[in-house]
């Protein structure tokens, strides 16, 4: 199931969409620490300010603050490191 503000068209050709459920809702903080030294990006939507994060051309997280998922967009010829980070970096606020 989408969030409610998903956005069905990949950032990059090839890419790929996963949707994650998360225990709890999307706070600033948490969209400050994803961050880190990448550029922010947003989107309005019908549901609010979306933040588009960039990960290193790994991944690019969709969060929309107050909400309990986030979209990840993913490039598949990175094999499975893009995932792993993922993990890592979730472990790190939602664990």
């Amino acid at each position: 199931m989408p969030c409610p503000f998903s956005e069905p068209v990949p950032p990059y050709p090839g890419w790929e969409l996963r949707v994650y459920r998360l225990p709890r809702p999307v706070t600033p903080d948490d969209i400050r620490e994803f961050l880190g030294d990448e550029d922010l990006y947003t989107r309005d939507t019908p549901a609010g300010l979306v933040h588009i994060i960039h990960k290193y051309g790994l991944l690019e997280i969709h969060a929309l603050v107050g909400e309990k998922c986030i979209e990840v967009w993913f490039n598949p010829v990175r094999g499975a490191y893009p995932s792993e980070y993922l993990d890592a970096l979730l472990a790190t606020r939602f664990d």
